[in-house]
């Protein structure tokens, strides 16, 4: 029963709020595309890596300035990737920064 009532609770935020949060959705899809050239119509992005030890030292960096990526490698994954989920409620300048430090990671391989 508390799971029937926190899904029509979670509906009706989504439903309330649905312009809010398509804005809020493009904002960050623009950032991605702005720092890292990826035009995505989501916003689970994955990075193309492609070197299993690199991924996990990004991946490390990242974790030290306080910002989780998942670390995807072989098998899961045919080529390593960093998987960044700019889920909205990350404050814009954190999405900057994290991108930024991508964008210099990846040109370091």
């Amino acid at each position: 029963l508390f799971d029937i009532a926190l899904g029509h609770e979670s509906l009706k935020y989504i439903l309330e709020n649905s312009k809010m949060l398509k804005e809020k959705i493009d904002a960050n899809l623009q950032v991605i595309n702005k720092n890292l050239g990826i035009n995505s119509h989501s916003l689970i992005i994955p990075i193309n890596i492609g070197n299993d030890k690199k991924v996990l030292e990004i991946q490390d960096i990242l974790k030290k300035k306080g910002f989780l990526v998942g670390a995807i490698r072989k098998p899961t994954v045919k080529s390593a990737i960093i998987r960044l989920i700019a889920k909205i409620d990350i404050a814009c300048e954190d999405l900057n920064e994290v991108c930024s430090i991508l964008e210099r990671q990846k040109n370091r391989i």
